[in-house]
């Protein structure tokens, strides 16, 4: 089975969807040298986009952003390398793998396609869950990152962020594939 490999034209998508939302600076991230592949590049950049427009209760202005990733190993080294000396919004934050679902600590957890499927992800109050599983939004999850027509894309489920307690900007849900919810 062919792995999908991201074609020029998601890496333009992801120059427009920066340009849109005022983030100049994610064609640098990109673009930074990575011994990540290039989907794995253009993950990173996403994943740190994402956080950027969401609001996490009891998180002070200046607090740190604790960012983690199971599995994922490339997605990480990318991330880290790129986002280095930068912030997410006006909150330092700092990078680390996680050995399960339920990751104290975190505010934002990356659950990649290659990691150890166990404990369900419904159980993460205040945790920005993001994973590449189909599915992944209605089994809990909040953003879903996928691959169709060689464009990187995502899904976003509002039900399962408010149960959360987050809070995404309308600019994000705007640029999302879907936007699934039922209500409050």
């Amino acid at each position: 089975m062919r792995t999908p490999v991201i074609k020029p034209t998601g890496m333009a998508m992801l120059v427009l969807w920066a340009a849109a939302c005022g983030l100049g600076n994610l064609a640098a991230l990109a673009a930074e040298p990575v011994h990540a592949s290039r989907e794995d590049q253009l993950k990173a950049g996403y994943v740190f986009n994402f956080a950027k427009f969401v609001e996490w209760p009891n998180l002070g202005a200046s607090e740190t952003l604790t960012i983690c990733f199971l599995g994922g190993t490339g997605i990480r080294e990318a991330f880290v390398a790129s986002a280095a000396g930068k912030q997410v919004g006006t909150h330092p934050f700092v990078a680390r793998a996680v050995a399960g679902k339920a990751a104290p600590g975190c505010h934002l957890l990356f659950i990649a396609a290659d990691a150890p499927a166990n404990a369900d992800v419904a159980n993460n109050a205040a945790v920005l869950l993001i994973g590449e599983e189909r599915d992944f939004v209605r089994k809990g999850g909040i953003i879903e990152l996928f691959t169709e027509d060689n464009r990187l894309r995502f899904n976003i489920n509002l039900d399962n962020a408010r149960r959360n307690g987050l809070k995404i900007s309308s600019n994000l849900l705007q640029l999302a594939s879907h936007v699934e919810e039922t209500g409050r």
